[in-house]
């Protein structure tokens, strides 16, 4: 499967030069998620303020109160590790079709980005979701910083198994009550979900200051819909329900339709929220997405 590809050594080794594009400094205002600058101990010089009782004295400039016989400070942007979450879909949706591998797909690129967060020593891991019979099953690695132990994760990726429903709301409710520090979320699924399901778990994200990024995966004989015709009787991988269906270029025709407004509504969505989206259609275009399509994104860079 598709997920132990990003285990090879000769995968990673064209993963090296990729860096992760994420937010290491935030204001504490409410209401901004904008880029900010914080007062730390990194070693970036910010920018100058003026002295107020209180204030930390290690970061006095006695050049400046020499010249203008004023106390400043200057300010330094702090140095900030991120803690990283790839949060894959594991419902039964991502399992088929067999042929496309879109849950391999899945877990190879939340893999690699895990991969890619650990050259900068951010803390790192992979969860997957999915419902099963009324109850949300949450499962996360632990979080890992450094490249050394990278391959802890590998059990964990090769054991994933699609079943069940999507549900994003309750598993972003798994997500908020761990009380981690606001950090970077990427979500990958499908999303062949209800709508407003997405849109809620995705402005909850965001209101707990968590940058988020979007990433949308199909398999290739799904979002080309080159099935073969004929009377077939399909049953929902989710529900369960079954219908009978005739597939020929008038259905498949309607089916790369459909596909194309899912992708449209969800994009138009994480546009709506300041919410970095991208596609990875086809399991064949693992390393082009990495190389190419995420850097252009800012995903990567």
């Amino acid at each position: 499967m598709l997920e132990a590809r990003a285990f090879e050594p000769e995968y990673l080794r064209k993963l090296d030069r990729l860096v992760l594009g994420i937010k290491r400094a935030r204001t504490v205002r409410a209401g901004q998620r904008a880029l900010g600058r914080v007062q730390g101990l990194g070693i970036e010089p910010e920018n100058f303020k003026d002295y107020a009782p209180g204030d930390d004295l290690r970061f006095l400039d006695w050049n400046a109160f020499a010249r203008l016989d004023e106390l400043m400070l200057r300010t330094y942007r702090a140095d900030r590790q991120v803690e990283v979450t790839a949060l894959v879909d594991a419902s039964a949706s991502m399992g088929l079709p067999e042929r496309d591998d879109k849950l391999g797909l899945a877990l190879a690129i939340g893999a690699s980005l895990a991969y890619i967060g650990m050259a900068d020593n951010d803390a790192v891991r992979i969860g997957a979701f999915a419902m099963h019979r009324g109850a949300m099953k949450f499962e996360a690695t632990q979080f890992h910083r450094r490249r050394e132990s990278y391959l802890n994760f590998k059990s964990f990726v090769t054991s994933v198994r699609a079943g069940g429903e999507t549900r994003l709301g309750a598993a972003v409710d798994e997500l908020l009550l761990q009380r981690r520090p606001a950090g970077t979320v990427v979500v990958i699924s499908d999303f062949l979900v209800n709508e407003l399901d997405v849109e809620d778990a995705l402005k909850r994200l965001v209101a707990a200051r968590h940058d988020v990024k979007v990433i949308h995966v199909m398999g290739e004989q799904e979002s080309t819909a080159t099935y073969p015709s004929g009377l077939f009787r399909v049953r929902d991988a989710e529900t369960g329900e079954v219908r009978e269906t005739v597939l020929g270029p008038a259905t498949a025709a309607a089916l790369r339709r459909n596909i194309e407004k899912i992708a449209d509504r969800i994009r138009a969505i994480c546009t709506a929220h300041a919410i970095t989206y991208a596609q990875a259609f086809g399991a064949g275009n693992l390393e082009n997405f990495m190389k190419r399509e995420l850097p252009l994104l800012g995903i990567v860079r």
